[in-house]
């Protein structure tokens, strides 16, 4: 027990806490006169061409130029000849629908699926540059961009 107490008040008595006039004397460059800009870019990891399909979660950078994309979803059609198994994703009727339950082929039956989203979302308003985040049930977009690298870090380099 009391080692942990030492140990405690070290820490404590080490931890660096700023202030808010701390971060702004840091970020105040003397030979300017002027506070320091800084733009976080996104780091680009690959290309992506229009109607791609991405993992769940994944960043696009939008081209230049665009003022609306359309996300698509990630279900095949629903088939009556296939079998479905709970939680497989499909489409009917331009809907995104979740199994409830295994079934065997055979027509669609709402009773057997769940109504989760619209199969495509139209005309989302955007600027050129903005980063677009893939949903849980729609992995793709009708433009092109570039595939934002999201699990890198960042560090302060003078």
């Amino acid at each position: 027990m009391a080692l942990r107490k030492i140990k405690e008040i070290i820490q404590w008595s080490l931890r660096q806490v700023w202030d808010i006039d701390h971060i702004q004397n840091v970020i105040f460059n003397e030979s300017t006169g002027a506070q320091k800009n800084i733009n976080i870019e996104a780091v680009v990891k690959d290309t992506y061409t229009a109607n791609l399909q991405v993992p769940f979660g994944s960043l696009i950078k939008v081209a230049a130029g665009t003022t609306a994309y359309t996300m698509a979803c990630v279900g095949k059609t629903h088939s009556a000849a296939a079998n479905y198994r709970r939680g497989d994703l499909v489409t009917q009727a331009g809907r995104v629908y979740i199994a409830a339950v295994d079934h065997k082929a055979k027509t669609f039956d709402a009773d057997d699926w769940v109504d989760v989203a619209p199969a495509t979302i139209a005309a989302i308003p955007t600027t050129s540059g903005a980063v677009v985040c893939t949903g849980k049930y729609h992995n793709s977009i009708n433009v092109a961009g570039f595939l934002i690298e999201d699990s890198s870090t960042f560090s302060k380099a003078e």
